[in-house]
């Protein structure tokens, strides 16, 4: 879970006034994140720029380590059922040149 120091959580009231400066402050590094709460719920998060795409980066990189790892497994588990085409033809008695 994700923690947030006192400043960088703001009442939405606070942000709709001072949006500006809270831009500005996430753009000088005085602030990583900023954590948007309304009637004490956390409704949103804003970072900067250069973060978010970095997270965003990471994301499709995991989701593409889990589908090459899906992929593999699938493989690997094939090949334990795997039937040879020698195999296939021997069973329906058909002579490689009939196809």
């Amino acid at each position: 879970m994700t923690t947030y120091s006192k400043e960088e959580i703001l009442p939405s009231s606070l942000i709709a006034r001072k949006f500006g400066d809270v831009l500005n402050k996430l753009k000088n590094n005085k602030l990583k994140k900023v954590a948007i709460i309304r009637n004490n719920q956390l409704e949103a998060v804003i970072l900067p720029v250069l973060e978010f795409e970095e997270l965003n980066e990471k994301a499709e990189m995991s989701e593409h380590i889990e589908i090459y790892n899906i992929t593999k497994k699938r493989e690997l588990d094939g090949l334990d059922n795997a039937i040879s085409f020698e195999d296939i033809l021997e069973e329906y008695q058909v002579n490689e040149n009939e196809l």
